[in-house]
């Protein structure tokens, strides 16, 4: 890329063979990177962030003693860009993927990586914060309960949503429409596994059907024959799917 500020970045990965191999494919194709520092480990890594004042961290999540998120929660605010890199975690890949940040899977993907450069460089180069969504990701991944945020792509911008707004989800094909307590419905690429794996089973939120996700803590009403009907405090209606009567109740019971 011609003109293109070059970019400050350090390694942390406890094993030199995964450096190795992202140096070699920063070195190839994305010369605007400048690494100016490697880690193994959380505590080297947080050292060199304070000495060398990185613009970027490539982080990996899973290392001995502590893991790449105990590197974040060393800072009120995150002073850098992040992109984490990662061996298969379902659960943080979720909640990454819902705080709108990127994640590379190991073995790393020559496409993805220029995806996420190409976001780190935009970002950088017109001065734009992910720090919020850095800052809600951890907090996610330190409660499982229905008191969290997530991210939904508004044009250019992020918006991050309160999940305690939201009434309703509803799949449909590729995409879901969440609707706030406020009336307004959004529209993001995420599906409904995502939505259930991200608020976890403690929350307020349960699957009824093959196409909704409600929040028990705007039922206004429920009909437990059949079929079995809730009405939500917005006067909307749905019916829960028979097998699903026995889970909603249970949630019904405990959100009493």
């Amino acid at each position: 890329m011609n003109n293109t500020a070059i970019i400050k970045t350090i390694l942390v990965d406890d094993e030199k063979n995964s450096r190795e191999v992202l140096t070699k494919l920063l070195e190839k194709k994305h010369p605007e990177i400048e690494i100016i520092g490697e880690a193994s480990n959380v505590e080297e890594a947080y050292q060199l962030c304070v000495k060398l004042h990185p613009q970027l961290v490539f982080l990996d999540i899973q290392m001995p003693q502590a893991n790449g998120f105990n590197l974040l929660k060393k800072w009120e605010e995150i002073p850098f860009e992040v992109i984490f890199v990662t061996s298969f975690d379902q659960f943080a890949i979720t909640a990454i993927k819902f705080n709108a940040l990127d994640y590379l899977l190991k073995p790393i993907d020559i496409k993805e990586l220029e995806v996420a450069v190409e976001k780190v460089i935009k970002n950088v180069t017109s001065k734009i914060n992910q720090n919020h969504q850095v800052i809600n990701l951890i907090q996610s991944l330190e409660t499982n309960t229905s008191d969290k945020k997530f991210a939904i792509h508004s044009g250019e911008k992020v918006k991050m949503i309160n999940s305690t707004d939201v009434q309703v989800i509803k799949g449909d094909g590729r995409y879901c429409q969440v609707i706030l307590q406020s009336g307004e419905t959004l529209t993001t690429p995420k599906n409904l596994k995502d939505f259930e794996d991200y608020f976890g089973e403690k929350s307020s939120f349960v699957r009824i059907s093959k196409s909704h996700i409600i929040n028990a803590s705007y039922i206004k009403n429920y009909f437990k024959g059949e079929p079995f009907i809730i009405q939500m405090t917005n006067d909307e209606t749905f019916e829960v799917a028979r097998r699903k009567k026995p889970e909603v109740l249970m949630k019904l019971r405990g959100n009493r």
